[in-house]
């Protein structure tokens, strides 16, 4: 399926992602879950998991979900983070994992992209902890547009 085909790809192209263990769970139409281990080499003063790693969680997360919503158009495309923020509400304890969601309409951003050969649009992040507390909030602005020949 194209969605494992985009898991692999990242995977294979992302290697920080690969260093600090995130995993790529599932990717759907503009939709992601991506998790990542409590591991101490990962953590903070504190104990728990580093604001740096939490950040790179929820912006694998991001592009994943904007490479899901793009699926069929994604090897054709340059897709870059355009600008991110993150909102911290909890301290994060364990193992997290990160929900993505290009929150607009796919069919308006695509047909965007295809009258202008670019688009841009946000991609929310939800990071939750191992116990399901909502830690952190982030947003992504993705710019895409067609690669160039």
């Amino acid at each position: 399926m194209v969605y494992e085909r985009i898991k692999q790809q990242m995977m294979d192209t992302l290697p920080l992602v690969r260093t600090l263990g995130i995993r790529i769970d599932d990717i759907g139409n503009g939709t992601s879950k991506v998790s990542m281990p409590d591991d101490p080499k990962l953590h903070n003063h504190l104990g728990t998991p580093h604001a740096g790693a939490l950040f790179t969680l929820a912006e694998t997360a991001s592009g994943a979900a904007m490479a899901g919503g793009f699926a069929d158009l994604i090897l054709g495309l340059r897709p870059v983070a355009k600008e991110s923020r993150i909102q911290y509400h909890k301290v994060a304890h364990g193992a997290t994992r990160a929900e993505g969601r290009v929150p607009g309409d796919l069919a308006a951003l695509k047909a965007e992209l295809k009258q202008q050969g670019k688009v841009a649009f946000p991609v929310e992040v939800d990071i939750f902890d191992a116990v399901g507390t909502l830690a952190a909030q982030v947003q992504v602005d993705w710019y895409l547009s067609e690669k160039r020949s």
